[in-house]
């Protein structure tokens, strides 16, 4: 399995990731032990930081390449001062930015600023959709991305229920329906926001039968730097009130 989105770096700045060498390299043996064999770091990028890259670097050489293979990434916030920026950040040698959006809510912007991104040759990846109210409130918002080519990455600890109710359930749907495209643990520590890949695979095989590709197949694609052509995301049907009546 290859973990596309972590938090796994030691104290660098602008990020929530462990404080100490030791405390990464604990989090590294717990993915390795259950059969990750590549991690891509992608620390969050909220503002404009021209060294960025060489940091990430340095910081993937101090923990060495022994677990498993470290790649290095961002997790970009969509804040114009962020995103217009020259040369961001992407999945290791590739051109997949991943991307985070303000949590309450998508912008009316959102659909200009992918394709302004893709305009610059970035392909896409939507940074755990499942837990954005506007996708909470109709997951079928993600339709006209992925048509347009935008990938979604969901966060395991939803699919576990780890994030509440309404995440685990539009996870569900997500999954359901083909708008899925990556599983990833957005692990920040051993004890915190750490869940398993494996047990999230496990549950995701209950909704699609292309769970085991999320953490295989597509991560390994990507990282190529290939190209993956989304299927055709099936529309959600509600029945009847919406699931979850927001008070």
């Amino acid at each position: 399995m290859i973990d596309i989105h972590t938090h796994v770096l030691p104290a660098l700045r602008e990020d929530d990731g462990p404080d100490s060498i030791e405390k990464s390299l604990q989090m590294i043996k717990m993915a390795a032990n259950e059969g990750v064999t590549g991690i891509v770091a992608t620390p969050h990028m909220l503002k404009p930081l021209p060294d960025r890259k060489a940091e990430i670097l340095m910081a993937i050489e101090s923990l060495g390449q022994d677990l498993v293979t470290l790649y290095p990434g961002t997790e970009v916030f969509a804040d114009d001062h962020v995103i217009e920026q020259d040369n961001l950040i992407t999945l290791g040698n590739s051109n997949y930015l991943l991307i985070e959006f303000p949590r309450a809510q998508l912008p009316q912007h959102t659909a200009d600023i992918f394709f302004d991104l893709q305009t610059r040759d970035y392909q896409c990846i939507f940074a755990h959709p499942e837990r954005n109210g506007s996708i909470v409130e109709d997951p079928n918002r993600l339709i006209p991305f992925i048509q347009a080519g935008v990938l979604c990455q969901i966060n395991a600890g939803s699919i576990l229920g780890r994030y509440g109710k309404e995440s685990q359930k539009t996870a569900q749907i997500i999954l359901e329906h083909g708008m899925a495209h990556f599983i990833a643990s957005d692990m920040h520590s051993t004890q915190r926001r750490y869940y398993s890949l494996k047990e999230a695979v496990a549950e995701a095989s209950k909704y699609t039968k292309n769970a085991q590709e999320l953490v295989t197949t597509n991560p390994e694609i990507i990282l190529r730097g290939d190209f993956i052509e989304p299927e055709e995301p099936k529309p959600y049907k509600k029945r009847g009130f919406w699931f979850f009546r927001r008070k």
